[in-house]
């Protein structure tokens, strides 16, 4: 039996002495060194963490979210619910007690007061995590704008119309109210209205509704805040306002979405493309993603954040458009997948298609070229560039059944020439958003399993991360003739980092995605240091965000790009410019010293 265990720690102290000596019996313990991880990220628990002696750190992209001394227990999450995106690292020597997964529940479910404990204790954590991001993202709702609320398209009908009619219309259009024209003027009739007249003064549904509506409308402009729109139906006592643009009607803003939008501004886009029953609602929903961006982006958000809010919507409509146009069986019997920066959780703005599809093995679709033309040609329409490498569902090379797949993982692993190093480093990073995910689980086990130890295969897959100069030194003044000229900062700083990150990360067999995470997951492997790992995370979210800002200023453009003007930046984000690409510089040595790229 471990140490003994302190039962006056709640909720332990609600157990009986039965029940106390049955936990007691089941423990097991945990001896952690210090900087080892206890818990790794998406990890499933089978246990219930107690720290007996030592400090755990909760980490989430390298920041410490919380922290766990003696009596201390964690992570009910990873016991109970999705894992969490985050790790548990020893901060020091550390013992833990273990308590399996199936004796906690038991206790539970024997002992009332004991269980209700732990079921709030779970409830209280996923109301910390979804307050966190509740708050910043509050923050940058204090400037939004009315046109990033979702709008209900106006219904009209004629001042002639009876009741009958205007109910007839809201049941159609499932609206809750109807515009009145009568003439040069435009009047309201809600659904309380409608109830109101016939239910309780017993008027017949025959009657016009003309002389029923109301015609002084309370109207707000589409570019007006959020927080106005509050005021004014605060002030009138009113559900619903109508919202003009050009001096026309836009629609109308109900009072229920303008509080989804102000308590959580994202939840209004995820419930637009919940509700989509087109493809032309996903496509309205789509380019709401942008204006929500540049909410967040201006109000000083930082870009992790941005970035892991993008990525759940972004795969919200992907998986959304497939169900739209797949029929059921291809749906049961595929995978979809995103790679590239959209499974890597790093796509801002909206850049190339990066997907593909694998399908169960004996399963054909007759359709399946027409179906997957018509996905890519959608997400080109919502804003997502054909991949210029063609890879996308409508290329049959990237559509195809789980032995096919394993047979490209074998090619792209024992005859790694350049197409096939940017086709393993795609798929390394990619992401299941819709069907059987089991389907990627098994390809990527495959791919796992397949690589070696040969390191010259690794050599030669961490090559392109000295494919591109990174220059240094080059602002020492604002008018240095060579600081003026533009930048591509993909090529120069965030692609060193994302490519030898993920041949470290494969090296090491990862599963991990996200390139921040790969980092920290590095360095809890200790092939990073700490300070290099902080100093990596913070370079590559300080370069994605001069990337960000770069696409934000020239998102009128035709064409977007990943060029950046030194000269045109402020003197700190210079300095700070010139420090991450000094950075790169080192960690392309590193990375060349690791994989001995000097010697081939």
């Amino acid at each position: 039996m471990p140490e003994a265990f302190d039962f006056a720690v709640p909720p332990f102290d609600r157990l009986t002495p039965d029940e106390r000596t049955t936990l007691a019996r089941s423990l097991d313990i945990g001896v952690y060194a210090k900087d080892t991880p206890v818990l790794a990220r998406d990890e499933a628990a089978d246990c219930l963490f107690i720290v007996q002696k030592g400090l755990v750190q909760e980490r989430h992209h390298g920041e410490t979210a919380a922290a766990f001394g003696p009596g201390d227990s964690f992570d009910l999450r990873a016991l109970f619910g999705r894992s969490p995106n985050h790790s548990f690292v020893a901060a020091e020597d550390t013992v833990c007690h273990l308590l399996p997964r199936p004796v906690l529940v038991e206790l539970a479910r024997a002992n009332p007061a004991f269980g209700e404990l732990i079921c709030e204790a779970f409830a209280e954590r996923l109301r910390a995590a979804a307050n966190e991001r509740s708050n910043r993202e509050m923050a940058a709702l204090t400037m939004a704008r009315v046109r990033e609320a979702y709008l209900h398209p106006p219904v009209y009908v004629e001042a002639s119309a009876t009741l009958r009619d205007a109910a007839l219309a809201m049941k159609t259009q499932q609206a809750s109210s109807v515009l009145v024209r009568d003439g040069a003027r435009t009047g309201i009739l809600t659904g309380t209205d409608l109830r109101d007249r016939v239910v309780l003064d017993g008027l017949p549904v025959t009657t016009a509704v003309g002389p029923l509506a109301r015609y002084e409308l309370i109207e707000l402009d589409r570019d007006e805040l959020l927080f106005n729109a509050l005021i004014l139906m605060t002030k009138h006592s009113v559900r619903r306002i109508v919202i003009t643009e050009a001096g026309k009607i836009a629609g109308l803003l109900e009072q229920i979405d303008l509080l989804s939008a102000l308590s959580n501004h994202s939840q209004v886009i995820a419930l637009q493309v919940d509700r989509a029953e087109s493809t032309e609602d996903l496509r309205k929903a789509s380019a709401d993603t942008v204006g929500l961006i540049r909410t967040l982006h201006v109000t000083g958000v930082r870009v992790p954040f941005i970035a892991d809010l993008v990525t759940e919507l972004n795969r919200k409509i992907f998986r959304r458009l497939f169900e739209l146009v797949a029929p059921p069986d291809l749906l049961a019997n595929s995978c979809l997948l995103v790679m590239g920066s959209e499974g890597r959780g790093e796509q801002l703005l909206k850049t190339d298609q990066d997907n593909g599809l694998i399908l169960r093995d004996g399963y054909e679709c007759p359709d399946l070229p027409r179906i997957t033309a018509d996905f890519s040609r959608h997400l080109e329409e919502f804003g997502y560039p054909p991949c210029p490498g063609n890879i996308m569902v409508s290329n049959p090379e990237w559509t195809k059944s789980l032995s096919a797949y394993k047979d490209a993982i074998f090619n792209w692993i024992h005859r790694p020439d350049e197409a096939a190093q940017l086709n393993l480093a795609i798929f390394y990073d990619a992401a299941a958003v819709a069907g059987d995910t089991g389907l990627l689980d098994e390809a990527r086990g495959y791919l796992m399993a397949r690589l070696s130890d040969n390191s010259g295969f690794f050599s030669h897959f961490a090559r392109p991360t000295l494919a591109f100069d990174t220059p240094s030194g080059l602002f020492s003044t604002l008018f240095d003739r060579r600081g003026a000229q533009p930048i591509d900062i993909k090529k120069a700083g965030i692609f060193p980092i994302v490519h030898g990150i993920r041949a470290l990360a494969l090296e090491k067999h990862m599963t991990e995605t996200n390139t921040v995470e790969r980092i920290w997951a590095l360095a809890d492997k200790r092939v990073l240091d700490r300070k290099l790992a902080g100093e990596l995370a913070e370079a590559f979210t300080f370069l994605s965000t001069l990337r960000l800002k770069a696409r934000i200023d020239a998102a009128h453009e035709v064409k977007i790009d990943n060029t950046v003007r030194p000269a045109e930046m402020t003197k700190l984000d210079r300095d700070q410019f010139n420090d991450c690409l000094a950075l790169v510089k080192a960690f392309k040595e590193f990375v060349s010293y690791h994989f001995h790229l000097n010697m081939h």
